[in-house]
């Protein structure tokens, strides 16, 4: 080999590694499944807040507060303290507030119908807030008076970064594709009194 080729190969091999350095993605675009750190944190500017707003029966106003400046977000309310069926689908922790027991809640099996209407919708605005009545009044539930330190805790099932208008029925059929699918949500603990 003469002194030619081999420097005519070295300038190619170094053109060919430099352009492969430059145009391959680096180790922090691949992530582990699980291991997005947006994905723990929740939908970016959504929060759950809870206060009590009657002690017989034990009810709790459930507010859902948009701080995302620029999104409009909409909901699946499946699983979520959004839902009607929400008492019952294990999205609330009860712990008695003296002993530090958690409450065994009974946890109901539905069966959603398909395709997904309206009703299992909840837009929201930035800046704004959507407020449910929760009342536990549920078989699971003590009758006894107490005080029970409660927090909602679940993911969910859908949330699309759009205008519920703005969704489309293929977007609400695969909606375990959706954005959002599986983002936690969490609330802070609240005081539940029972009278």
């Amino acid at each position: 080999m003469n002194t030619r080729t081999v420097v005519f190969t070295a300038l190619a091999v170094t053109l060919l590694g430099s352009l492969y350095l430059v145009y391959s993605p680096s180790l922090s675009d691949f992530s582990m499944p699980g291991s997005d750190s947006m994905a723990s944190q929740g939908v970016p500017g959504l929060e759950f807040t809870l206060s009590q707003i009657s002690k017989s029966p034990p009810s709790l106003l459930v507010t859902l507060k948009n701080n995302n400046p620029s999104s409009t977000y909409t909901i699946l309310k499946w699983n979520t303290p959004l839902d009607p069926h929400a008492a019952n689908l294990g999205v609330f922790k009860l712990v008695d507030a003296e002993t530090g027991k958690e409450l065994k809640t009974d946890v109901l099996m539905l069966r959603r119908k398909m395709p997904i209407s309206q009703d299992d919708l909840q837009e929201i605005a930035p800046g704004t807030e959507h407020a449910t009545e929760i009342v536990f009044s549920q078989p699971w539930m003590p009758e006894t008076p107490g005080k029970y330190k409660v927090r909602v805790e679940g993911v969910f099932r859908g949330v699309w970064e759009k205008a519920v208008g703005d969704v489309k029925e293929n977007e609400l059929a695969a909606y375990t594709e959706s954005p959002y699918n599986n983002f936690p949500f969490a609330s802070e603990e609240e005081l539940l009194i029972v009278e």
